[in-house]
């Protein structure tokens, strides 16, 4: 056994030394290529940092509320049927992250997304200086790599847009429970956002 290892040592060796030359033959470069795509597969190259650092950002307002209490009034019917709906309307879509407010109807539009997800909605509480829950909001949206989907209010979703880059858009409607945001981050262009519907109207 001992000589056996000996004679694969010393024939790695011989492959490894000064004199050795490759024969450059159709065949031997064919080899090299394949092995170069096995080693691009196996996913041993430098990572394209502007790639990794794309990320979708999802906005809604809390789906419908119920009339009472007035202070922190939880979801209707038909917004527990709204928020349900964010499952198929989203379900091709990656999410890393939710984030709702401290109030039930925020966080209960996130909770079926939630459950299927197998995600934990984060909370960041409504303070009364908007500006500074808007830039709490956008913080932990960047604290987490992927895309993020928001529950926020009706005063609240527009600023956010705008403090993640995106642009300036109209205020929402009080009976508009509908709109769903997609803005779109990508390193080193400019924010885009697509303006669309969930649910049923």
């Amino acid at each position: 056994m001992a000589a056996d290892r000996s004679l694969h040592f010393s024939h790695f060796r011989a492959l490894t030394g000064p004199h050795r030359r490759f024969p450059t033959s159709p065949a031997l470069l064919l080899y090299l290529l394949a092995n170069l795509v096995v080693f691009i597969s196996l996913g041993l190259t430098p990572i394209n940092y502007a790639i990794a650092d794309n990320r979708l950002i999802i906005l809604v307002r809390h789906a419908e509320k119920a009339e009472s209490p007035a202070a922190d009034p939880s979801l209707s019917p038909a917004g527990e049927i709204r928020a349900t709906a964010l499952i198929s309307t989203l379900n091709r879509t990656p999410l890393s992250q939710l984030i709702a407010t401290q109030y039930q109807r925020t966080q209960q539009t996130l909770t079926p997304i939630a459950q299927a997800r197998h995600l934990p909605v984060t909370v960041v509480p409504a303070t009364k200086a908007i500006a500074t829950h808007v830039q709490q909001i956008a913080e932990q949206v960047y604290a987490v790599k992927g895309n993020t989907l928001i529950a926020g209010h009706s005063n609240t979703v527009p600023l956010i847009i705008k403090a993640l880059g995106g642009p300036e858009i109209p205020a929402i409607n009080e009976d508009d429970y509908g709109q769903l945001f997609l803005l779109s981050l990508n390193e080193g262009q400019p924010a885009s956002l697509i303006s669309t519907r969930y649910g049923q109207e």
